[in-house]
């Protein structure tokens, strides 16, 4: 099937995106458009206008001053900023995202298929809000910040509080999603990411990233985690891990059948068994970030 007519408008700017979105509520974003043209030729969609963001300068990656202290044991308050349009095969393979937000990059290449990551962006996934989405839930784990801008201008909000249910954000209609601010790791930082799907490159049945911070004793002072396919938007774990693993030193097996358990506790009622797929995906993901943050403390 082929999609219904629309106009197509190139935006310049975000200014020119937001200003077409005010005066057509009808009007859709186009970023990689990995989600949104199979909706278009299945005509689930059928928006009146196209805005494409290809050239509207979001497709910035760079280290900036961060606004509020990042929980790691260095103290390092920079961010990582990711525009929107940013590509996720970058995500994957770009070494700045690997030095500074090592579980971005370890997520981003369990997105889709390496030719969907080619065009796919970063800001599409957050704003399409699949909930077995894998980059929303690294921006929840991370407790990163959103950067949106429309008619009354720019505004951040917690990485938490952009899901809104199933397929559905709390961005305003004119809104745009222009950036991503995340956390940049320092010397005790650790992260992985891991999931189950029933075939390669299927959409998971489950997911979950860890990342912990050591302090300089190799004592764990800080853990975020968030998974993915459990409900209708990442669901945060950061608490649940902290409970459990504040101040180990180790992954031991008493500590990864805890981290287990409580993850599996919090996922209850997902159903099909995917509860427990959680904790287990969870220990998994934190022995992973354990060892890594100890080698990297090493390296440094």
């Amino acid at each position: 099937m082929k999609p219904a007519p629309f106009a197509w408008h190139p935006a310049g700017s975000v200014e020119e995106a937001v200003s077409v979105l005010s005066a057509d509520e009808d009007a859709k974003l186009l970023a990689g458009g990995q989600s949104l043209l199979p909706l278009l030729s299945l005509r689930l969609a059928r928006p009146t206008t196209l805005v494409d963001l290809e050239d509207a300068g979001l497709g910035v990656l760079e280290i900036a001053d961060g606004d509020r202290a990042q929980p790691a044991a260095s103290g390092d308050s920079r961010v990582l900023v990711a525009g929107a349009m940013v590509r996720q095969r970058r995500l994957e393979l770009d070494p700045l995202v690997a030095a500074t937000v090592p579980l971005l990059a370890d997520a981003a290449r369990h997105v889709g298929f390496p030719a969907t990551r080619n065009r796919g962006t970063l800001g599409g996934s957050l704003a399409h809000a699949d909930p077995v989405a894998e980059l929303p839930a690294v921006a929840v784990a991370l407790d990163a910040t959103v950067v949106a801008t429309g008619p009354r201008g720019e505004r951040r909000l917690a990485a938490s509080a952009l899901a809104d249910g199933f397929f559905a954000t709390t961005l305003e209609p004119a809104e745009v999603l222009t950036a991503v601010r995340f956390p940049a790791a320092g010397p005790g930082h650790g992260a992985a990411w891991c999931e189950w799907s029933p075939r390669l490159h299927d959409f998971p049945d489950a997911g979950v990233g860890v990342a912990v911070e050591l302090d300089g004793t190799g004592a764990l002072r800080w853990v975020g985690a968030a998974a993915c396919g459990i409900g209708g938007g990442p669901l945060p774990l950061g608490d649940e891990l902290a409970a459990t693993a504040a101040g180990a030193t180790e992954a031991t097996p008493g500590l990864l059948r805890a981290a287990a358990g409580a993850v599996t506790a919090a996922a209850r009622g997902a159903g099909d068994g995917r509860d427990e797929l959680c904790g287990l995906l969870a220990a998994r993901a934190l022995a992973q970030a354990f060892r890594r943050a100890q080698d990297r403390q090493v390296a440094s």
